[in-house]
């Protein structure tokens, strides 16, 4: 077969675009974190989900993207809708924050918990795109949804909605609006990139057979589903899979510092791949192995915080128990 000229395929230019885009990029959980499910965290220039039932560590991994955001010199912005926030422990798992006389709390991100459905905050953050595309926000920009299921859409705010109705809304806003603006400030052509990063608790959907296994469901419909590179789970589909690791006692009252949770990738648009097998420690101060050595230098390094936590001070030393649990003991408090 005769080579063929390269002027035949002048249509092939004629009719498409040269984009290119910048090279994959993370923003980084720890190690602990990668090392579980396979990824830093979060993908830059695209939506990302931390998916899972109340207490397996969600908010942990939005924080941690948070301080790792301000290193990176980009400027978090705070979407806070669930009205569980809190400061101290922010700080305590390295966000950099300082309190103010007047009991606020400032630094270097935007934090707005102000909004009552979902249109005000879909709003806010076109604003700051819109700021950013005028000049007068000369950053790169991570939102951080916390939790985007937790209000309804202005029709169902107003009682005139349903579940239905909220899922539109996100639909449009998010699926059809914010995903296309995060994902084109990947071009290169674009001088900053921005990120979206939600987190969502789950409904379960359960089997239509007697052989069927429960399936995990975002809330708010397939659009944040369908918008989203990377959905990490945390926890098992069917329930939260937590456990408390082994706890302490001190004076005969027992100490729980961690839980042990899965992580793993149920979406990844990115590079395909992932672990399926995570686990994974959270404790007040960030993510660690699950590992004996990693517990053992961890409750070393912080035993005399908890010990003044519980009103006690002085040196703390561990020694083992004829159980599975280690006794944190006082000289204080004989």
């Amino acid at each position: 077969m005769a080579a063929i000229k390269k002027k035949e395929f002048s249509y092939i230019e004629k009719y498409s675009t040269k984009t290119k885009y910048k090279e994959d990029s993370f923003y980084y959980c720890g190690e602990a974190f990668a090392t579980a499910c396979g990824l830093p965290g979060p993908a830059m220039g695209t939506v990302n989900m931390f998916l899972g039932h109340s207490n397996t560590a969600k908010t942990n991994a939005l924080i941690l993207t948070a301080a790792d955001v301000i290193k990176k010199g980009h400027l978090p912005v705070f979407i806070i809708t669930e009205k569980k926030w809190n400061w101290g422990h922010a700080v305590q798992l390295g966000l950099q924050a300082s309190q103010e006389a007047d009991g606020t709390w400032t630094g270097d991100f935007i934090y707005n918990d102000g909004f009552k459905y979902i249109e005000q905050a879909t709003d806010f953050m076109n604003e700051l795109l819109n700021e950013q595309e005028k000049g007068n926000i000369p950053q790169s920009l991570c939102f951080l949804w916390d939790s985007i299921g937790s209000i309804p859409c202005k029709m169902t705010f107003e009682g005139k909605g349903g579940k239905q109705h909220n899922a539109s809304v996100l639909a449009d806003k998010i699926q059809l609006g914010l995903a296309g603006r995060i994902s084109d400030s990947k071009k290169e052509s674009y001088p900053y990139i921005n990120t979206l990063v939600v987190v969502n608790q789950p409904w379960v959907e359960l089997p239509d057979n007697p052989y069927g296994q429960p399936t995990i469901k975002a809330k708010g419909g397939n659009a944040l589903w369908l918008a989203a590179s990377l959905i990490f789970l945390f926890g098992n589909q069917k329930n939260s899979g937590v456990s408390n690791m082994p706890p302490v006692s001190k004076n005969g009252r027992k100490i729980v510092y961690a839980t042990r949770t899965k992580i793993s990738i149920l979406k990844n648009h990115i590079n395909g791949l992932a672990f399926q097998d995570g686990r994974i420690v959270a404790t007040p101060h960030g993510f660690l192995p699950d590992t004996k050595e990693a517990l053992d230098e961890y409750k070393k390094k912080y035993s005399q915080y908890w010990s003044s936590l519980m009103g006690g001070s002085g040196d703390v030393e561990f020694t083992e128990s004829d159980g599975e649990e280690e006794i944190l003991d006082s000289d204080d408090d004989e």
